[in-house]
């Protein structure tokens, strides 16, 4: 499929947000929008999607315009993420358990505050963790249980931090690599960015994939390598990276509910999808 020259209004094709090649392959359709794979590196992305200015409005209010129906993508904050990510975090940054100095950390797209509040158990005293999130429901949840969380964008961000995480964002964003040079303005030398994303990009068919895709909230779907080439290309060095099954037993009964209920899921059995939750832990590269 090569670029076209005209999109009905609202939309806009556009290349792939990696290697910018103008040739895609169908993959998947949800809510009257297609995902893509770049016939280039294989990343998954919507083509045609909206226009910079319905995202933005989307981002702000949790609504998309989905045919002339509203996509309501707000959700609920999860209490069950907090030990989850309490263990991920004592995993991957093995040093806050030796009391290692203080860090400031900055989570962009902080949603209802469930990596803010983990942290509190995990950094070394008199750390400083903050979040902001453009989701105006969100943001003003988070405040209402005393998280410092603002209501702005990573370009709003005047101060410096040792580490900026990223949860559940990277397929939100419709040019990552622009992103993470915004982070990178944020950072101390040598600071880092942690990340918690899918690998959908990975797995093959749209049918192994049990979530639904929530197009076009999602934007982009990568995998391990199309994660390694944005943070290499942006100047970051892999620290380590860690995969979790996302199919379990509990998973899957909350897939027969939304299935029942009318939500684009696809059943499988318990711990048989290759689909994986990735976390990524990346430092600035030291100038030469």
């Amino acid at each position: 499929m090569s670029q076209a020259t005209s999109e009905p209004a609202g939309v806009e094709r556009v290349p792939c947000p990696l290697c910018k090649g103008l040739q895609d392959e169908p993959w998947a359709e949800e809510n009257g929008f297609h995902c893509v794979r770049c016939r280039g590196c294989g990343l998954l992305f919507v083509n045609p999607r909206p226009r910079a200015e319905s995202i933005d409005q989307g981002v702000q209010l949790g609504v998309h315009t989905v045919e002339s129906t509203a996509l309501h993508v707000v959700g609920a904050r999860s209490a069950w993420k907090i030990p989850m990510f309490k263990k991920v975090l004592s995993d991957m940054f093995p040093e806050f358990s030796q009391g290692d100095r203080p860090v400031r950390w900055l989570d962009v797209g902080a949603g209802f505050g469930e990596l803010l509040e983990s942290l509190k158990d995990v950094v070394p005293a008199g750390s400083v963790c903050e979040g902001i999130e453009p989701m105006i429901p969100k943001a003003e949840d988070c405040r209402r249980r005393g998280l410092a969380v603002r209501t702005s964008y990573l370009a709003d961000v005047k101060e410096r931090y040792d580490i900026v995480s990223i949860i559940d964002v990277f397929s939100h964003v419709p040019d990552f690599a622009a992103f993470l040079a915004e982070i990178k303005g944020v950072l101390h030398s040598r600071g880092e960015v942690f990340i918690k994303t899918g690998n959908g990009a990975d797995i093959g068919p749209r049918g192994v994939l049990p979530d639904p895709l929530t197009l076009p909230d999602h934007l982009v779907f990568g995998g391990r390598e199309h994660l390694r080439r944005f943070l290499d290309e942006a100047g970051f060095d892999m620290v380590s990276m860690s995969a979790h099954r996302m199919d379990g037993f509990r998973h899957t009964v909350r897939n027969v509910v939304k299935k029942l209920v009318g939500k684009p899921v696809c059943l499988g059995l318990p711990y048989t999808s290759p689909a994986r939750v990735l976390y990524i832990r990346a430092r600035l590269r030291a100038a030469s």
